[in-house]
């Protein structure tokens, strides 16, 4: 964990949501960095107008939920800003969620109602874990990008062909490919398989 002593020290999480501006996340990680903080883990988004983060923190030393919490609010100086603070409390050695593989999930089609309920359901069902879901919507088009593990027992073939299935209802299409051959195949990849890249070449 970088260069902070796990022994005396104390981890949270913190989410924020605010309106977009520039300078959101210097201020946030300022404010961390002002407290001893060590940001640890980081996924940050802008979705229409709207700044979305969550991160987790370590403190060497003592570090109270009121005085975390009123320096992330000082730092976005927006009394609207939604702000979430809690302890990290998720055990070391905890077991992945699922035991597998990873994937890449493509689903097109027209912008359709129900469309990520029937999907997700589906998934779900088969004891799929999402891990990561965007949506880029191009006027009455619509792109699905998730990152999901797949349970090493599942046949990934019929779980593409079960999805196929899920999604034609919708007037989709719809792919499943392993991440590696995914990032072979695209030049734009998936973030944070990208980041992940060393570990599974």
């Amino acid at each position: 964990m970088n260069s902070v002593t796990e022994k005396a020290s104390c981890r949270y999480v913190v989410s924020v949501l605010v309106k977009d501006k520039v300078g959101i996340l210097r201020g946030v990680s300022a404010a961390l960095a002002d407290l001893g903080g060590d940001m640890d883990g980081i996924s940050q988004t802008v979705l229409d107008g709207y700044f979305a983060l969550i991160l987790t923190v370590t403190f060497a030393g003592p570090c109270s939920e009121e005085a975390l919490r009123s320096a992330v609010q000082d730092a976005l100086d927006d009394e609207k800003a939604d702000v979430v603070i809690r302890a990290y409390d998720v055990p070391e050695n905890r077991p992945p969620t699922v035991q597998g593989s990873r994937y890449l999930v493509t689903l097109n089609g027209k912008r359709t109602v129900g469309i990520l309920k029937a999907v997700t359901n589906f998934l779900a069902n088969q004891g799929v874990n999402v891990e990561g879901w965007t949506v880029y919507a191009d006027g009455p088009r619509a792109t699905h990008l998730g990152e999901v593990t797949v349970p090493d027992l599942l046949d990934i073939k019929q779980v593409q062909d079960g999805l196929q299935e899920v999604v034609a209802v919708f007037g989709f299409t719809c792919g499943i490919q392993h991440e590696n051959i995914f990032l072979v195949t695209n030049k734009v990849g998936a973030v944070r398989p990208l980041l992940r890249g060393a570990q599974h070449v």
